[in-house]
């Protein structure tokens, strides 16, 4: 083998393995906004002054903010346990 076909070789070998300490799920990080936009609905819903007539009364900013919250922790979690799952095979 020649000098540049080891280079080369060594490049393809420390490219493969950079990546092994750095596996994060994009649902992790797909959660954590969702999640975040979740919470920032419901502290709205509970601390703002909207008027809620076209609703039919229902403090739907509370609600959604809520359904978001929930969804962000379940993709969060599942992100999180899918990385370490992989990291760990």
């Amino acid at each position: 083998m020649s000098q540049q076909e080891l280079q080369q070789e060594e490049k393809v070998q420390s490219a493969e393995g950079s990546g092994a300490a750095h596996r994060m799920s994009i649902a992790l990080t797909i959660g954590a906004t969702i999640g975040a936009i979740g919470l920032i609905l419901f502290l709205y819903g509970v601390l703002g002054n909207a008027d809620y007539k076209q609703s039919a009364g229902i403090n739907i900013n509370l609600w959604w903010g809520l359904v978001l919250v929930v969804f962000g922790l379940i993709l969060g979690i599942g992100g999180f346990l899918s990385g370490r799952r992989s990291a760990a095979a």
